[in-house]
């Protein structure tokens, strides 16, 4: 099987070990067709270090999968880069967050046609979750009491940002269709399954 053109083009302009990535796509799709799907290319840096890794997201009638190349955290220097590689799939129908956050400039004006400058996507299915904790108050601003806590539990799987800015409003027109495609196929996987 081989991926289609614009999937192994978008690998190749991500630059990070993009046949390891095809091939790691390849073997998880088990001939299904790829609805759509989206390249993120990541760098982090700290201060001894420079990390890199690609995310590919690809959307098949019946699964997200999520292809993940990084460098390997611990690596020995003088030795060669070492790469560590995951794959995960994810029925459409347990996806529970799909969620897109657009930011628009001059709202004031906005136009159907207007593209966002910005996209970020948060997928959840209950992997991942992230707990946010803070102390209760009762409102009395000289109260020492005790009043617990409270908080606020998030399932965050994945959680995306693409700005124009920093990768170009090509890369957030992508980004935004691949999430409202895979909006689409969430929504008729719920639909056959209930």
């Amino acid at each position: 099987m081989a991926l289609p053109k614009t999937l192994a083009s978008d690998l190749q302009a991500a630059g990070y070990y993009p046949q390891l990535t095809g091939s790691m796509l390849i073997e998880a799709l088990f001939g299904e067709d790829i609805l759509a799907h989206y390249v993120h290319m990541d760098t982090h840096v700290d201060l001894d270090a420079i990390h890199r890794h690609v995310t590919a997201f690809l959307v098949t009638p019946t699964r997200l999968l999520l292809a993940h190349v990084d460098d390997e955290p611990e690596a020995v220097p003088g030795h060669r880069p070492r790469g560590v590689t995951s794959t995960e799939d994810i029925p459409l129908e347990r996806l529970r967050t799909v969620l897109i956050s657009r930011t628009y400039e001059d709202p004031a004006e906005y136009r159907s046609s207007d593209r966002p400058v910005e996209v970020a996507i948060t997928l959840g299915w209950g992997a991942v979750r992230r707990i946010e904790t803070f102390p209760e108050t009762c409102g009395d601003p000289d109260c020492d009491g005790d009043h617990g806590y409270g908080g606020s539990l998030f399932s965050e799987d994945v959680t995306l940002r693409v700005s124009a800015q920093a990768e170009g409003q090509g890369a957030v027109d992508r980004a935004e269709d691949f999430v409202l495609q895979l909006r689409r196929a969430v929504f008729a996987a719920r639909r056959a399954a209930s």
